[in-house]
C-alpha cells in the first residue's frame, strides 16, 4: 500500500513500532500528570513507580465521568485534573451529554494538533480527499464538540469546509447541497436518513440525483449496521462510512476503510486502548472476537489528560489487519453502556428530561414515562413522553403539557410532546430502579 493511501504514514507503520512508541509516550505521559494534575498525584500515589510498561497499566485505577465531574466543582473552571497553565489553553469544548452539569474539555495548541492528526485520518479512511467540497451538518449548538472540532478536522485534512450544521433545518440543508453540489457530507445516521427522505418533497428530486457522494455517520449507532447503510447508500446513491469518538479525546478515532467491514483504531501516538470486561473490569487481549469495554489513556495530553479513562464504549474486535494496508485493528461497536436518546441530531438523557419535570412539581409528581416508539436510540420525531399531573394542581392539562414542552425544548434543544395523565398512572419504581424508557408500537 502506498503511503498516497493514507493521511498519516503510521497507519500503515507495524503494528510491534506503534506499541514501541506507545511505550515511550506512556512513561512520559504518567511523569507529565503526576507531576502537574492535583487529581492524579492524589489518585496515583505510591502508584507511579509500578507502571513501568503497558502492561503495567492495570496497576493503575480507572478515570471515570463521575470523578471529573467532581473535579470540575471541586476547582473551576477546569478542575483538579487539569495539568497545563491557563494561559497556555486555546479552546474549551463540553461534551454532548446532558445529564448534570456538562463535561468541559481543554486543549493547548499542541492537544488541537494532536486532535487534527487523529481526526483527519479519520476522514481520510472515509474516502475524503483534500480539496473535496464537504456539507457539515452535525449539531453545531451548545459547544458540541463534534461541530467545531470535527470541521477543523476537516480543514486540517484539506478540504472545503461548508459548516451549515444541524441547527439550519433541513430546507436550508438540502437546499445548500443542491446549490452548491458538495461532493461529500458528515452527520449522524438519523439526520443523513431524514434529509434523504426529505429530498424529493423539498427539492422536487430524490438525493441519489443530488452531488453527494462520500458520506461519513457518526455520533450515534446505524452506520455500521447493515439494514441502515443499506438505506442511507440507496436514499443518496453515495458510499456510506461510519466513525466513532468521543468529546472527551477530541471527537474522533475510530474509521470504516473502503472495506466497511469494521472501524480501524486511528489514535496510534495519542491515544493507548484497552479491553476490560465491562463486569469483573478485567483486562482483556485485544484480539479477533474478543468483545468488551474500551479504556483510553492519553499519550501527548497537555491540558485534561486522561488515565485508564472508561467511556463505556462496548466493542467487538473484528480483525487484526485489513487488506487496505492500515496496521491498526478493527472493532464494531455495539452503543455506550448508558441510555443515551439522540434525538433530531441532539444528545438526551432521560435522567436529563427527568430533572425538568420536577422542576413543575408540586403540578406534577414527578412520574414520567419516555415511550419509545422507534427502534434503537436514535429517531428524527419529536419525543412522545407522559407525565403525571398532581391531584392538587390547579393547571389544566393542556397548560401544563405546554409549560413542560417548552422548558425542556429551551434547556434541552428537544422537541417533545407531552401527554397528561392523572396522578397514580405510571407504576410506581418501589425497590427497583426507576425506568424511564418503555417501548411502545407505533400509533
Amino acid at each position: 500500500m502506498s503511503l498516497s493511501d493514507v493521511f498519516d504514514s503510521i497507519e500503515v507503520q507495524p503494528w510491534s513500532e506503534v506499541v514501541e512508541l506507545h511505550e515511550a509516550l506512556l512513561q512520559e505521559q504518567l511523569d507529565y500528570v503526576v507531576a502537574r494534575s492535583d487529581f492524579y498525584k492524589a489518585k496515583f500515589a505510591g502508584l507511579r513507580t509500578s507502571v513501568s510498561s503497558l502492561a503495567d497499566l492495570a496497576n493503575l485505577p480507572f478515570t471515570s465521568k463521575d470523578e471529573i465531574r467532581e473535579s470540575l466543582l471541586a476547582r473551576p473552571p477546569l478542575g483538579l485534573h487539569v495539568a497545563a497553565d491557563l494561559g497556555d489553553v486555546v479552546q474549551i469544548q463540553s461534551s454532548s451529554g446532558t445529564t448534570g452539569m456538562p463535561t468541559f474539555v481543554a486543549a493547548t495548541a499542541q492537544d488541537i494538533d494532536t486532535w487534527n492528526s487523529m481526526g483527519a485520518r479519520v476522514f481520510y479512511a472515509n474516502g475524503f480527499r483534500p480539496k473535496d467540497w464537504v456539507m457539515h451538518a452535525y449539531a453545531m449548538g451548545r459547544g458540541f464538540v463534534g461541530g467545531l472540532v470535527n470541521i477543523e478536522h476537516l480543514q486540517h485534512l484539506g478540504v472545503c469546509v461548508i459548516p451549515l450544521g444541524a441547527e439550519s433545518g433541513t430546507e436550508r440543508l438540502l437546499g445548500a447541497i443542491d446549490h452548491l453540489k458538495p461532493v461529500a457530507m458528515c452527520a449522524t445516521p438519523s439526520m443523513v436518513s431524514h434529509l434523504g427522505s426529505m429530498a424529493p418533497e423539498v427539492l422536487g428530486k430524490p438525493a441519489r440525483e443530488l452531488s453527494i457522494r462520500k458520506i461519513s455517520v457518526g455520533g450515534e449507532p446505524g452506520g455500521g449496521i447493515p439494514a441502515i447503510r443499506q438505506q442511507m447508500e440507496e436514499l443518496w446513491g453515495a458510499d456510506v462510512r461510519d466513525m466513532m469518538g468521543g468529546a472527551d479525546f477530541g471527537s474522533t478515532y475510530w474509521a470504516e476503510c473502503d472495506e466497511k467491514d469494521g472501524m480501524h483504531v486511528c489514535s496510534q501516538g495519542a491515544l493507548h486502548v484497552e479491553l476490560i470486561d465491562p463486569d469483573t473490569l478485567e483486562s482483556l487481549p485485544i484480539a479477533e472476537g474478543v468483545s468488551g469495554e474500551l479504556v483510553y489513556t492519553t499519550l501527548r495530553r497537555q491540558a485534561t489528560p486522561l488515565i485508564r479513562y472508561r467511556m463505556g464504549d462496548i466493542v467487538t474486535v473484528t480483525a487484526m489487519d485489513c487488506s487496505c494496508g492500515r496496521t491498526g485493528y478493527k472493532i464494531k461497536a455495539h452503543g455506550r453502556a448508558d441510555d443515551m436518546l439522540i434525538v433530531r441530531g441532539v444528545n438526551v438523557f432521560p435522567a436529563a428530561i427527568k430533572d425538568v419535570v420536577m422542576q413543575f412539581v408540586p403540578d406534577t409528581t414527578g412520574y414520567l414515562k419516555i415511550d419509545l416508539d422507534f427502534a434503537g436510540h436514535s429517531t428524527y420525531e419529536a419525543l412522545n413522553m407522559r407525565v403525571e399531573i398532581s391531584n392538587t394542581s390547579k393547571k389544566s392539562a393542556k397548560d401544563l403539557a405546554l409549560l413542560l414542552e417548552g422548558a425542556i425544548r429551551d434547556k434541552l434543544t428537544v422537541k417533545v410532546v407531552v401527554n397528561i395523565v392523572p396522578e397514580g398512572a405510571i407504576e410506581r419504581p418501589g425497590a427497583q430502579k426507576e425506568k424511564l424508557l418503555e417501548r411502545v408500537s407505533k400509533a
